[in-house]
């Protein structure tokens, strides 16, 4: 823009809504842009009706005299996507109460008070919201810590981002552990917003340096850009699996607490049933068959909930993984026997070296060949390749059956995620195994087989180093 707020130049010069020809000296962006601040506002496309980030720098020439101003918008659309999809309310206001976002599309631009008649007519001024209709929400606060909004009421925790004078508001009506959960969330978010608009002054800054920058100056800041794409994509990634670890958390806990409570019930049970057994001097399990069925069952599934709840402890350190692999293998030779499956392992002659808990990952590669087992079904085969590959330690299970189709490893590792028939599987198996590939350093991957069949493959790093 000139020193007028008319826009003279722009990025989306050749498109049908360029913003070439328009005055905005009416923003406060450009105003403290003029008066030698860095400009920094939200609001409504006057032109596009699209709500954006707006950052605004003076240009200045050599003897430092301002003859024009710079600015980027940077989209906000992402903003609600960004925000936690947890069933609870996510609201971001600014200071005048305004929801410029939130997880419910229907409450943007609602105001959680009626504004003041000098607040609409900064806002008529400013036009920052453009078109958009600002109705007050049915928000009333009944106690500390509580509100009603459209007639339900809330749990509602806030924090400030202060340095846009924004606040987060978090409804939830759930119970104190998912509370306290989402308030991590939350407060994360805070963060990340935080984050997002600090590298975004930054970037304009740069912008507006780079109008004198040489052309090897300007490459340098696109490969700076571009740097900064990736970092952001790796921002994405661990946000997801922070998620994913506070899920497995609350899971795990609930898990624990769930064979707490039954371990007890369960043993007497079974010791009930034994005494019974010796009494009628009867062999084990044949004097109620079906009750001990049950008893039977009601145990696996207390062991996997207590595999699931347990996270690696003490005893971890570097081991022999072919032995490990060989012991399981041993482990579920009858299973695939009785199953009328070929079980077929190929490990590599030399150590293969990792560090971690030997019986924790043997239980990974039991899980692995049983639930290939399972898929290949009678007729069927399942092949073990274990080998050193890459200053890696790569471990293949291969099987005959009808693969993974459309699935990612994403969601077969989710807890309680199974294709099998209700009552053959918790959907634990491949939750348990990725958690401990995980506390071992490795990674797990899922995919269909070339001929058919599924492929699972876990890589990890080799444990025989010596140096610190």
């Amino acid at each position: 823009m000139d020193t007028n707020g008319l826009t003279i130049a722009s990025s989306n010069y050749e498109s049908p809504d360029s913003l070439i020809g328009n005055s905005y000296r009416f923003r406060p962006y450009f105003r403290d842009a003029m008066a030698g601040r860095t400009g920094r506002f939200y609001a409504v496309g006057v032109t596009t009706g699209r709500p954006g980030y707006f950052i605004s720098e003076a240009v200045r020439d050599a003897a430092g005299t301002i003859r024009g101003v710079v600015v980027v918008k940077v989209g906000v659309s992402d903003l609600t996507r960004a925000l936690p999809q947890s069933g609870d309310l996510v609201l971001v206001t600014n200071r005048q109460g305004v929801v410029l976002a939130s997880t419910a599309p229907a409450l943007a631009y609602g105001t959680l008070a009626p504004l003041t008649d000098g607040a609409l007519s900064t806002l008529r001024e400013q036009q920052q919201f453009g078109n958009q209709t600002l109705s007050p929400l049915d928000w009333r606060e009944t106690a500390p810590r509580r509100v009603s909004l459209d007639g339900t009421a809330y749990v509602w925790t806030q924090a400030d981002l202060a340095q846009e004078d924004w606040t987060l508001h978090l409804l939830s009506d759930l119970g104190d552990m998912r509370r306290e959960a989402l308030l991590w969330v939350a407060i994360g978010l805070t963060f990340v917003l935080a984050l997002v608009i600090a590298s975004t002054v930054f970037r304009a800054s740069r912008l507006r340096r780079a109008l004198t920058l040489s052309d090897e100056a300007r490459r340098q800041l696109e490969q700076e850009i571009e740097d900064r794409r990736i970092a952001e994509a790796k921002l994405e990634t661990a946000r997801v699996e922070l998620a994913r670890k506070n899920q497995l958390a609350a899971l795990g806990q609930l898990s624990a607490s769930i064979t707490h409570e039954l371990g007890q019930p369960i043993s007497a049970m079974r010791n009930y049933l034994a005494a019974e057994e010796i009494a009628a001097d009867a062999l084990p399990g044949q004097l109620n068959p079906q009750l001990s069925g049950l008893a039977d069952r009601m145990q696996g599934i207390l062991d996997q909930l207590r595999s699931f709840g347990r996270v690696g402890g003490d005893g971890a350190g570097p081991f022999d993984a072919s032995e490990a692999i060989g012991d399981a293998v041993q482990l579920v030779r009858h299973t695939a026997k009785e199953a009328g499956v070929a079980l077929s392992a190929e490990i590599e002659a030399q150590a293969l070296v990792l560090s971690g808990q030997a019986n924790r990952f043997e239980q990974v590669i039991v899980n692995l060949l049983r639930n290939g087992i399972d898929a290949a079904g009678a007729g069927g085969a399942v092949t073990l390749l274990a080998r050193e590959e890459d200053d890696s330690v790569l471990i293949e299970v291969r099987d005959t059956g009808a693969g993974i189709g459309a699935l990612t490893m994403d969601a077969l590792r989710e807890p309680f995620f199974t294709t099998k028939p209700s009552g053959q599987g918790m959907g634990l198996g491949l939750a348990i195994s990725a958690q401990i590939v995980n506390e071992m350093g490795g990674e797990m991957t899922a995919e269909n087989g070339a001929d058919g069949g599924a492929v699972f493959a876990i890589r990890f790093p080799t444990g025989d180093q010596t140096g610190e």
